[in-house]
C-alpha cells in the first residue's frame, strides 16, 4: 500500500460525499402529462396517478454499472481497462435520446452520472500518472549514485572509458563512413563534365541522365573501392589530426560525459519531481466549504486539464523548472467562447445539462491515457537509457570476456591438480570432524559430567592419598626422632609416655617440628660430628619430608579452588568452539537465506533516506523564507519519492503496529501547509522516536 492508493481511497471518499448530496437534489420523478379520460377520474385516483415511478434508461444503467467497477480503490484500475470503460460509457455530446418527454426527464440524471463517472475516471486515472511518474524518479537516484561514485575514483573514470571504448569505436566508424560516403559523392560530381553536373542546362535532361549512366558504369567497382578505401584513411587521418590538437585527452573527455550525463539525469529527476509537486499540491481536492459543493465540477476539469499539462511537458528536460510550473498552469478552455482570453484561465460550463463538456473531458481522459502517458513514458525511457547507467551488458563485459578468455587455463589447474584439490578438500573435512569432536563435544560431555558430579570429571592435581600418607610419613618420622631423642622434645633422658607421644604426633600435624628442629640446631654447632656422630642428617631429611608435604598442602588448597569453579572452567573450555561453530553456522545460514543481511540493509536504507529527507527539509529555499516557508514543488516531489520508499522499507522492519504509526508520523511530514519548520520537528521526532528500531 503506498501513499498513492491512500491519496486514491481520501479523494474517493471526499467525493462520495460531496456527490450524494448532489444526487439526493435530481429529482427522480417527473409529473405525468393528464389525459381527458384521467380528468373524469376522481381526486382521489387523480392523485394516486400524479406521478409515475422514474425509470432510468439504458444509457442510465450503463453509466451506474461503469460507476460501481470505478469506485473500488482497492486496487486502481490499468490504464487499457479505463480507457475500455470511459468507451463503454460512450459519452457523446449529440447523445441521443428516443423520446421527447423521456429527454427532459433523463437528460438531468444522466449528466450527473456522467459527472460521477468522469470524476470517478479522473481520480483513477490521477493514480495512474502517479503511480507513473514515482516509478520513473525512483530509479533515477540509484542512477545519480551510480555516476557519483564513477566520478569521485579516476580508477572507476578510467575503467568506465574502457567500458564505453566498443561505443565509441563504433560512433567513430559511423562517422568515418558517412564522412567518406560524403567526400567520395563530391569526388565524382567534380569528376563529371561541367555539363552533366546538377544544375547544368547544357544538354537534354534525357541526353545528360544517359551520359551520367554511361560514366556511372565505365568506372570499375575496384577503382571505385580503392577511392573509397583512400578516402576512408584520409578521414581517420583528419580526426586523428583533430583530436592530437584538441586540449582534452580521453580522461577528461569521459569524466567530462560523466558530468553530462549526471546533469541530465538530475534535470529529469528534478523535473518529474516537480511533476508530482504540482499533482500532488494542485490537482485533486475537493475540501470545498458547503457554500462551494457545486464547485467540484471546475476542480474535476481542472485537473483533466493539468494532467495533461503535466504529461505533455514533463520529459522536456531543457526547459527550466520555473518554465515547466508556468507552462503547466496555462490552461485551454474546453469551448471556443472568450477567445480573447484564452490561456488565462478556466472558463467551464457548468450547465450540467451541457453535453459537450462531459463529452470532452472523456474524450481528453482517453487522450491522457492512450496517448500522452505512453509518450511521455517513452520519451523518459530514452532519456534514462542515453544518460543513466549503464546496461549490464556495457558494464561487466571487460570481466566477462577475461573470465572466458582465461577459462582454459583455469580448466588446466583444475585439471591437473584434481588430486590435490581432493586431498585438500578430505583434509578440510577431517579437519571440521576433529574441530567438532575435540573442541565442541569433548568440552560438552565434560560440563555435564561436573554438573552430574561425575568422578571422571573431576579437576585435580595430585591424587587423592598424596597428601595424607606423606603427612602420616611425617607423623611416624617425627614420633620416632623424638622417643630415640627425648632430651629434644623437652623431658631428658627419661622415656616418653604415650600421652606426650600423641601431643608431638598432634603438634606435628598442625606443623610443628620443635623436637626436630632442636637437634638440627644443635648438631649445626659442629656439623660435622654432627653428622657423622649426631643427629643432622636425620633431621635434615625430617626437614625435606616437612618441606614435601608444605607443597602438597598448597597443592591441595589449589586443587580444592578448582574444584569449586569446576562448572566455570568446563565452560570456558567450550566457548572457542561452540562459538566458531555458532558462528559459522550463521553464516552459512546467511548464505542461502539473508534474511538478517537484507534487515541489515534495510535499516541502514531507512537512515539514509531519513537522512535524504533532512537534507531536501534544510536545503529548501523555503529555509530562507521563500514561498511562505513552504517547499517548493520540486522539493515536495522529492520528499514524497523519500517518503513511498520509506514506507515499503519500513513495511519489512517494523511490526504491524510500528509500521501504521510510522505512517501516520510520515504523512504528517510530507503535509506542506504547516511549513517546513513544522516539518523539520517531525523529522527529528522520527528520527529519535524509532532509533531503537533501526540500530
Amino acid at each position: 500500500m503506498t501513499f498513492v492508493s491512500d491519496q486514491l481511497r481520501h479523494l474517493d471518499a471526499q467525493l462520495d460525499k460531496l456527490q450524494l448530496t448532489t444526487l439526493e437534489r435530481v429529482p427522480i420523478t417527473e409529473p405525468g402529462s393528464p389525459t381527458p379520460s384521467e380528468r373524469t377520474l376522481t381526486a382521489e385516483n387523480t392523485q394516486q396517478r400524479s406521478q409515475r415511478t422514474f425509470i432510468p434508461s439504458p444509457h442510465a444503467a450503463v453509466l451506474q454499472k461503469i460507476i460501481r467497477q470505478l469506485s473500488s480503490t482497492d486496487t486502481s484500475q490499468s490504464s487499457k481497462r479505463l480507457v475500455a470503460l470511459l468507451q463503454e460509457a460512450n459519452i457523446h455530446a449529440n447523445h441521443d435520446v428516443s423520446l421527447a418527454s423521456e429527454q427532459g426527464e433523463h437528460r438531468h440524471y444522466e449528466r450527473e452520472l456522467e459527472w460521477l463517472l468522469l470524476s470517478k475516471a479522473a481520480i483513477q486515472t490521477y493514480g495512474i500518472v502517479l503511480n507513473s511518474l514515482v516509478d520513473q524518479t525512483l530509479p533515477l537516484s540509484q542512477d545519480l549514485f551510480y555516476w557519483d561514485e564513477v566520478a569521485s575514483s579516476y580508477p572507476y573514470i578510467l575503467y568506465y572509458w574502457l567500458q564505453t571504448s566498443p561505443l565509441r569505436l563504433v560512433e567513430f566508424s559511423k562517422d568515418v563512413l558517412a564522412e567518406s560516403q560524403k567526400r567520395l559523392q563530391e569526388l565524382r560530381e567534380m569528376e563529371r563534365p561541367g555539363f552533366l553536373r546538377p544544375g547544368s542546362s547544357h544538354g537534354s535532361p534525357a541526353e545528360r541522365i544517359s551520359n551520367s549512366n554511361s560514366t556511372d558504369t565505365s568506372e570499375s567497382l575496384s577503382a571505385t573501392a580503392q577511392k573509397f578505401y583512400s578516402l576512408v584513411k584520409s578521414t581517420i587521418n583528419d580526426r586523428i589530426s583533430l583530436h592530437r590538437f584538441t586540449a582534452m585527452s580521453p580522461f577528461s573527455l569521459a569524466r567530462h560525459e560523466i558530468r553530462e550525463k549526471q546533469l541530465r539525469i538530475k534535470q529529469l529527476r528534478e523535473m518529474q519531481a516537480s511533476a508530482l509537486g504540482v499533482l500532488i499540491g494542485k490537482g485533486l481536492s475537493f475540501d470545498l466549504s458547503d457554500d462551494d459543493e457545486e464547485e467540484w465540477r471546475s476542480v474535476i476539469e481542472r485537473a483533466i486539464l493539468l494532467m495533461e499539462n503535466v504529461v505533455r511537458n514533463v520529459a522536456a528536460v531543457d526547459q527550466s523548472i520555473e518554465t515547466f510550473e508556468k507552462n503547466v498552469f496555462v490552461f485551454e478552455s474546453l469551448t471556443n467562447e472568450d477567445e480573447g482570453e484564452a490561456g488565462l484561465g478556466l472558463r467551464i460550463n457548468t450547465d450540467a445539462l451541457d453535453p459537450r463538456t462531459t463529452a470532452l473531458l472523456s474524450s481528453r481522459l482517453q487522450a491522457i491515457l492512450t496517448h500522452h502517458l505512453p509518450l511521455q513514458g517513452v520519451a523518459s525511457k530514452t532519456l534514462t537509457h542515453t544518460h543513466g547507467k549503464p546496461s549490464k551488458l556495457l558494464r561487466y563485459w571487460i570481466p566477462a570476456t577475461a573470465l572466458l578468455l582465461s577459462s582454459t587455463t583455469i580448466l588446466r589447474i583444475l585439471v591437473n591438480r584434481k588430486a590435490d584439490i581432493k586431498l585438500w578438500l578430505q583434509d578440510l573435512g577431517a579437519t571440521m570432524v576433529d574441530f567438532w569432536a575435540n573442541w565442541v563435544i569433548a568440552p560438552l560431555r565434560s560440563v555435564i559430567g561436573t554438573i552430574r558430579h561425575s568422578s571422571d570429571s573431576e579437576v585435580a592435581l595430585m591424587s587423592r592419598k598424596s597428601l595424607t600418607a606423606d603427612m602420616e610419613s611425617l607423623e611416624r618420622m617425627v614420633v620416632d626422632f623424638t622417643i630415640d631423642n627425648p632430651h629434644h622434645a623437652g623431658n631428658g633422658d627419661a622415656v616418653m609416655t604415650a600421652q606426650e607421644i600423641e601431643m608431638v604426633r598432634a603438634n606435628v600435624k598442625e606443623g610443628d617440628l620443635t623436637p626436630v628442629l632442636r637437634a638440627y640446631e644443635h648438631d649445626l654447632r659442629h656439623p660435622f660430628r654432627g653428622a657423622v656422630n649426631g643427629e643432622l642428617v636425620r633431621a635434615l631429611l625430617i626437614q625435606i619430608q616437612k618441606t614435601k608435604v608444605d607443597v602438597e598442602v598448597a597443592i591441595a588448597g589449589i586443587d580444592r579452588l578448582l574444584k569449586s569453579q569446576e562448572l566455570v572452567f568446563g565452560f570456558v573450555g567450550l566457548t572457542p568452539g561452540l562459538f566458531i561453530s555458532v558462528v559459522t553456522a550463521r553464516w552459512v545460514a546467511g548464505l542461502f537465506r539473508g534474511r538478517q543481511r537484507r534487515a541489515g540493509r534495510e535499516k541502514e536504507a531507512i537512515v539514509r533516506r531519513l537522512r535524504n529527507v533532512d537534507r531536501i527539509l534544510t536545503g529548501s529555499k523555503a529555509m530562507r523564507g521563500d514561498n511562505e516557508g513552504c517547499l517548493n514543488f520540486k522539493e515536495h516531489g522529492l520528499l514524497m519519492c523519500e517518503v513511498h520508499v520509506l514506507r515499503e522499507d519500513a513495511r519489512r522492519v517494523f511490526n504491524r503496529a510500528l509500521w501504521g504509526e510510522f505512517v501516520a508520523d510520515l504523512e504528517e511530514l510530507v503535509d506542506v501547509r504547516g511549513g517546513v519548520q513544522k516539518q523539520m520537528k517531525i523529522g527529528e521526532r522520527i528520527r529519535w522516536a524509532y532509533s531503537r528500531w533501526l540500530k
